[in-house]
């Protein structure tokens, strides 16, 4: 590419260029007191054709009203998702309260979970020894030594809500029907004496993403823990 002038005719063009951009930037008023300028002046379009300065102003407006109109949209639609989810984790812990034993536990949150809240999957281990005599009733308890903690342990560990993809040996563990990738919400239902986890999973691998929000499902999992408590036996004393 060559250049139309010399490099000191090209030296002063850039510097009354900068010193132009710099006094509209400082004089934003400038174009209100000289309308005669805005009139005159013209932008290329890459298209060939010219608009008015105004006129690009204006485009550039409208351009900026309907981003401004998107991005509102999107957050009052956040909003009434999170007022609905809301909702459903409140009814869903009103009957987790008025459930009878543990068995009726484990049947309302598989129950809620998956036609209140649409999940394909869910599984609840709990990493103790039960407190009640009928244990055979309800497999979600499976020991304290059990090995299908391993696959958890970190996560335990951390007592963090976490979402996204269910690595191998967690959807063996747990789902071994299922071949497909999945993505799931993992709470980890930490209390003084145990620990287990609860898990929502779903056959759509984008459902459940990394940068979701977990604030109301880390008070639906602290919730859990409360309630399965009462029904878990205590470690033996060494």
């Amino acid at each position: 590419m060559t250049s139309s002038g010399t490099p000191d005719q090209n030296a002063t063009h850039t510097e009354r260029a900068r010193e132009v951009v710099e006094y509209l930037r400082t004089n934003t008023a400038f174009f209100d007191q000289h309308p005669e300028v805005l009139r005159e002046l013209s932008i290329p379009h890459a298209s060939g054709d010219a608009v008015s300065l105004m006129e690009r102003q204006v485009a550039a407006l409208r351009d900026e009203s309907r981003q401004l109109k998107q991005q509102l949209e999107k957050l009052i639609a956040f909003a009434r998702e999170n007022e609905r989810l809301n909702a459903r984790i409140h009814a869903l812990v009103l009957a987790l309260m008025n459930a009878a034993g543990p068995q009726a536990i484990f049947e309302c949150l598989q129950n809620c979970l998956r036609e209140d809240f649409g999940a394909d999957h869910t599984a609840a281990r709990i990493f103790a020894e039960p407190a009640f005599v009928d244990s055979g009733e309800v497999p979600q308890f499976v020991g304290r030594d059990a090995p299908e903690r391993t696959p958890f342990g970190q996560l335990l560990a951390a007592d963090e809500t976490c979402c996204g993809t269910l690595d191998a040996a967690q959807r063996e563990t747990l789902f071994a029907d299922v071949t497909t990738s999945m993505s799931a919400v993992v709470m980890p239902l930490v209390a003084r004496n145990w620990d287990g986890v609860l898990v929502i999973a779903s056959a759509d691998s984008e459902r459940y993403q990394m940068d979701m929000g977990t604030e109301l499902l880390t008070y639906l999992k602290d919730v859990v823990a409360l309630v399965v408590d009462p029904w878990v036996k205590p470690p033996r004393a060494d």
